[in-house]
């Protein structure tokens, strides 16, 4: 299967691998009728082929819902998936009790996170759904102390040469930075052992909602950073700052100016809560008849 990048993106919709098992095939046209943007079509022999491949997005829902395995997308076959029957599911109590019981960590423990779970974690966000399927999100990610250290370090520099080119700073942003440097408390990332900044490169072809992309894909670390006893909180401070000196994560991370992004801090909980908050009705439900 030829590797997807940014540059090849444009190449690869018109040279999609699409087989068919003419042997499997039951043509039973679920794979055309699932088609959003009517790439397939039934040929003269009942077989899905391919009309339009370059309106294919790859999004692989052909591959997905033919019940029998005949369809091979990119070089991938049917047997190389686990069949969604044989995959184990929460209830929908276990998914309420999730979501009810998710806190946001502002307390972490001093150990850094298994690398091994970590990258288990952030290979999976390959998975991320994005709008027509661009795939154009970047994860920057800082796994350990030492390397938060550094970007704090790298932070703390560029907020200081923003302040000496005689640039006013809100008072929100200067004093817990000046308290930061002097050793005081870490308001902006809660001396968490982890940052992941997670980014969308809206100059790729056929990116439509990169903003929306960054933030699904941030609710998707969390769930599983959570699920995999990595404690999670969303740094909205990094946003604020990023508004403010806007070269900011150009300097610190390497980040374009004008990329969306989003930051989610990570690591070992240091507090243990012994219930769901209760929310009670505060969910604004309007329906509409």
């Amino acid at each position: 299967m030829k590797e997807r990048t940014f540059e090849n993106q444009i190449e690869l919709r018109d040279c999609v691998d699409f087989k068919v098992d003419s042997e499997k095939c039951l043509h039973c046209g679920l794979c055309v009728r699932d088609c959003a943007f009517k790439v397939l079509s039934l040929n003269n022999d009942g077989m899905p082929a391919m009309a339009h491949p370059e309106k294919c997005m790859r999004c692989q829902h052909c591959f997905a819902v033919c019940p029998v395995g005949a369809i091979a997308f990119d070089g991938v076959k049917a047997e190389e998936v686990p069949p969604v029957k044989d995959l184990d599911f929460p209830n929908a109590e276990q998914v309420s009790n999730w979501i009810k019981s998710r806190r946001s960590i502002r307390k972490f423990a001093e150990e850094d996170v298994d690398p091994a779970v970590l990258d288990k974690v952030l290979k999976l966000l390959a998975n991320t759904p994005t709008g027509c399927n661009a795939r154009a999100l970047t994860f920057t990610c800082y796994p350990n102390r030492a390397a938060v250290k550094g970007f704090r370090e790298a932070f703390l520099k560029a907020v200081e040469e923003h302040r000496n080119g005689a640039k006013l700073l809100p008072r929100w942003l200067a004093i817990p930075a000046i308290k930061l440097r002097k050793g005081g408390e870490d308001i902006f990332f809660r001396d968490a052992s982890g940052i992941l900044i997670v980014s969308s490169d809206e100059t790729v072809p056929g990116v439509t909602t990169p903003r929306e992309d960054v933030t699904i894909a941030c609710s998707n670390f969390e769930l599983l950073a959570n699920a995999n006893g990595i404690g999670t909180c969303w740094c909205g401070f990094l946003k604020l700052v990023q508004n403010e000196i806007p070269e900011l994560l150009e300097k610190v991370a390497g980040i374009r100016r004008t990329t969306p992004f989003y930051a989610i801090l990570f690591g070992k909980s240091a507090v243990k809560y012994a219930r769901a908050a209760e929310r009670g009705a505060y969910a604004n439900i309007v329906y509409k008849h």
